[in-house]
């Protein structure tokens, strides 16, 4: 097969993605597949991607733009209990409209600064919630981790298929969430008070 014209690092990684959303959730396109679907063959890949995992890399870059970008929409306009609201409610949107990129941006950074980068901006519009209420920090990443943990869990458990009670899914979330709210609210009351 000859090299396709128009080939570049970013069309490698868009099929990529493509190749990801239609897969099962945190399973990474091989090498070979990209490959095939553009008509290359393998080897030609490494004149743009440096292996698996570099593209696993990229991947990950792309979940993460695409989860900021929507978890900023998501805070634009608003303030307080319902940015938090609202950035939860696009958290779990954003992982059960693209199980798969959302699975390829869990990758931990390490000492890439791209990576690092591309999670604190990801972040960033929760840390911007609870800066408004004066969490101090130590609290804020507490409260980052626990609403990170709940709706990666919950997220994962719904496209997994395990919600299976007769109950509304959508009101199990909005529990969930006003779970987060009622407590960051009382961490922020004493500071709010000062």
């Amino acid at each position: 097969m000859a090299a396709r014209v128009g080939l570049d690092r970013g069309r490698v990684v868009d099929v990529a993605v493509e190749l990801v959303e239609r897969g099962a959730a945190g399973e990474s396109p091989v090498l070979a597949e990209v490959a095939a679907r553009l008509g290359v063959r393998t080897q030609s890949l490494y004149a743009h991607v440096n292996g698996v995992e570099d593209l696993r890399r990229e991947l990950a870059l792309r979940g993460l733009r695409a989860l900021t970008a929507r978890l900023t929409g998501a805070a634009v306009g608003r303030a307080g209990t319902d940015a938090l609201d609202a950035i939860a409610r696009a958290w779990l949107s954003f992982a059960g409209e693209h199980p798969g990129l959302y699975a390829a941006s869990l990758r931990a950074p390490g000492q890439d600064p791209e990576l690092r980068e591309a999670v604190a901006a990801a972040m960033a519009p929760l840390q911007a919630v609870f800066r408004s209420w004066g969490l101090a920090d130590d609290d804020a990443a507490h409260w980052y981790r626990t609403i990170f943990a709940a709706v990666h869990g919950f997220a994962t458990l719904r496209s997994g298929g395990m919600f299976t009670l007769p109950v509304d899914v959508d009101e199990t979330a909005t529990r969930m969430i006003g779970m987060f709210v009622r407590g960051v609210e009382r961490d922020a009351r004493p500071r709010r008070a000062r």
